[in-house]
C-alpha cells in the first residue's frame, strides 16, 4: 500500500474535514458536557441527577457502546453537507446512518430490551459497509474513515465478548475488553485497506493488460512509451470490430493504459453516431505511432489541468450543467481559434468526472468547429470521432436533451460539430477507445486522488 503522496491514507480528503474536526471535538464535547452533568447534579438539577444515576447503572460495556455510537452519529452527520452536491446517495446514507446510531445509543441509554443486538448492527454493519466499499474501490482508507470505523468496530467487538471468559470484576474486566478489541479493529482495517489496495493495482494491470492480446510481432508492432450527462459516452453488448486487422497494444503514459486494438465496440447511446459509421482498416504502424504520440502529448499537456481551479484560471468554463456527475468544460478562446484540431497544446474540452473526493479530471476532448472540415485522423481508425443528435444548445452551452419533451425556449437541437476524447483514468478499455461505459470511467475516476484537492465541477 502506497504510505506517501496524493494517494497516501493519511491524506484527508476534503470531503472529509467536518467528519476531522467532529473526530477532535468528541473527546472534548464528552468531557465538558460531563463536567457540566456533575455540575448541574451538585445543584441538584432534577433532570441531570436521573441521567446521572442512569449513566451509573450503565454497565462498562454499554458505556463503550455509547461512545462508539456517538462517533459514529457525529461524523456521519457532520460529513453530510460536503457529499450533499456531489454524491446524493452517500449523503443520504449517511442521514440514515446518523438516525440508526441515535436510535441505537437511545436503546442503550435506556437500557431497553434489544439494545445489545441493536448496537452491535449498526456498529459492525457501518464498520462492514466501510470495508465493503473499500474492496470495491468505492471509498479509499483514509484517517477519518480508518479511526472512525475502528472506534465502531471495538465497540461492537467488546459487546460481542461473552462475560463468562472475561476477569470476574465488571469493571476491569470491560476495561480489558474495550482496549483489547481496539488493536484487533485497527489491524483488521488496515488489513482491509492493504487488501484493497493491492486489489486495485492488480485489476488495473489487469484490465491494461487483457484489454487486448498481447502485441504480436510482427512489421506493424510499435513499442513506446448515472444520469448520462450532456456529451458522456456508454455501451452496451460490446462485440469487438472485425476485420482482417491484428490485435495490439502499444503502451502510453495515460493512466488509461495502452492504447488497444481491436475497439470493443458496442451499440451507441441514443442520440450519437460516429462520423465514420465503420471504421475496421488495420492502422498502420506510423497510425499506431501517431496514436501513442497524440496521447502521450495530451497527457503531459493537460496535466496542470488536472486542478479545475487552474482550469477555471486558464479561461474554461463550464459547457455542460455543473453539478452533474460528469462535467464538460470549455474553452471558448483555444476552440474559436484553433487551426490544429488535435493539438494537445490547445486542448477545447476538458471532463471532469465528481467524485467523492471533489472533481477528477477523466479526459482531454477535441472539438471541430461547425461546418468544419473532414476530421482529421492521424492515427487511422484509432482516432473515430462522433457527434451527438439529441442535445439542447444556447450558444456554446448544454443545457438538456430532447429526448423527454422538446428543448425548452431559448435552445434549440442542433448536432453537435465532431469530438474525440483522449482518457486520463483507468476505465478498462485505453485512452483512444470511442465508448468506454460511463460507470468504468467514473469507477476508474474514483481510484485517484486529485491533487491538488478539486471542489465539485
Amino acid at each position: 500500500m502506497d504510505m506517501s503522496g496524493p494517494n497516501s491514507i493519511w491524506v484527508v480528503p476534503s470531503e472529509h474535514i467536518p467528519g476531522l474536526v467532529a473526530l477532535v471535538a468528541t473527546p472534548i464535547f464528552l468531557w465538558l458536557a460531563y463536567c457540566a452533568l456533575q455540575a448541574l447534579r451538585a445543584r441538584q438539577v432534577p433532570w441531570a441527577e436521573r441521567t446521572g444515576r442512569r449513566l451509573e447503572q450503565l454497565s462498562g460495556r454499554a458505556k463503550v457502546a455509547l461512545i462508539g455510537l456517538w462517533v459514529g452519529f457525529a461524523v456521519h452527520v457532520a460529513i453530510v453537507p460536503t457529499h450533499w452536491r456531489d454524491a446524493h446517495g452517500t449523503a443520504l446514507l449517511f442521514i440514515l446512518d446518523a438516525v440508526l446510531f441515535a436510535a441505537a445509543a437511545v436503546l442503550t441509554f435506556l437500557a431497553r430490551r434489544y439494545w445489545k443486538p441493536a448496537s452491535v448492527a449498526i456498529l459492525a454493519g457501518t464498520a462492514g459497509g466501510y470495508a465493503l466499499y473499500l474492496l470495491a474501490g468505492w471509498e479509499t482508507a483514509d484517517p477519518v474513515g480508518l479511526v472512525t470505523t475502528t472506534i465502531e468496530l471495538a465497540a461492537a467487538l467488546a459487546l460481542l465478548v461473552p462475560v463468562s471468559v472475561a476477569a470476574p470484576a465488571p469493571r476491569v474486566r470491560d476495561m480489558w475488553v474495550a482496549a483489547g478489541a481496539v488493536p484487533v479493529a485497527l489491524i483488521s482495517l488496515l488489513g482491509v485497506a492493504a487488501l484493497a489496495g493491492s486489489t486495485a493495482g492488480v485489476a488495473s494491470a489487469s484490465s491494461n493488460s487483457s484489454s487486448s492480446p498481447p502485441a504480436k510481432a510482427s512489421s506493424s508492432s510499435v513499442s513506446s512509451s448515472s444520469a448520462r450527462p450532456g456529451m458522456s459516452m456508454g455501451s452496451s453488448s460490446p462485440e469487438t470490430s472485425t476485420g482482417s486487422a491484428s490485435s495490439f497494444s502499444l503502451p502510453t503514459t495515460s493512466p488509461a493504459g495502452p492504447i488497444a486494438w481491436p475497439y470493443k465496440m458496442g451499440a451507441m447511446d441514443r442520440g450519437m453516431k460516429m462520423v465514420q459509421a465503420s471504421c475496421t482498416a488495420q492502422p498502420t504502424a506510423a497510425q499506431q505511432q501517431a496514436g501513442v504520440s497524440l496521447v502521450d502529448q495530451t497527457v503531459a499537456a493537460a496535466a496542470p489541468y488536472r486542478s479545475l481551479a487552474a482550469a477555471k484560471a486558464a479561461g474554461y468554463v463550464p459547457l455542460t450543467p455543473t453539478g452533474q456527475r460528469q462535467v464538460h468544460y470549455i474553452n471558448p478562446s483555444m476552440y474559436e481559434n484553433q487551426s490544429n484540431y488535435l493539438d494537445p497544446n490547445a486542448i477545447p474540452v476538458l471532463v471532469y468526472d465528481n467524485t467523492h473526493r471533489g472533481a477528477v479530471l477523466v479526459a482531454a476532448m477535441y472539438l471541430m468547429p461547425p461546418g468544419g472540415p473532414t476530421p482529421p485522423q492521424p492515427a487511422g481508425c484509432l482516432t473515430q470521432w462522433h457527434v451527438h443528435t439529441d442535445l439542447c444548445l444556447s450558444g456554446l452551452r448544454v443545457v438538456g436533451t430532447d429526448d423527454a419533451a422538446p428543448c425548452a425556449n431559448g435552445s434549440a437541437n442542433e448536432v453537435t460539430p465532431p469530438m474525440v476524447h483522449v482518457w486520463l483514468v483507468p476505465d478498462g478499455s485505453g485512452p483512444l477507445d470511442p465508448m468506454p461505459p460511463d460507470a468504468a470511467v467514473l469507477q476508474g475516476a474514483r481510484t485517484l486522488v486529485p491533487s491538488p484537492a478539486n471542489s465539485a465541477a
